[in-house]
């Protein structure tokens, strides 16, 4: 389980690419699937190779790691 919360601050200045959360989305292959319970929200990579993140009201596709990390990260912050 990732810290959510205690991690937003750190890697605003450390970056991206040493964010857990980051490195977690990177490595979903295939059937595998990332839930995020702090948003209700899970994430996976279809079989387009499009990144989606699934919440129970909404379904949204991104074309790359970076948006839908971004978009993940921005609703995390509105929920603390």
């Amino acid at each position: 389980m990732i810290d959510i919360a205690h991690q937003l601050n750190v890697y605003e200045y450390l970056g991206k690419a040493s964010d857990p959360l980051y490195i977690a989305i990177g490595m979903l292959q295939g059937e595998e699937s990332l839930f995020v319970s702090e948003i209700k929200a899970t994430v996976q990579v279809n079989q387009h190779g499009l990144y989606e993140m699934i919440t129970k009201s909404n379904h949204e596709c991104y074309s790359n790691i970076e948006d839908l990390y971004d978009c993940v990260s921005e609703l995390l912050s509105n929920n603390l």
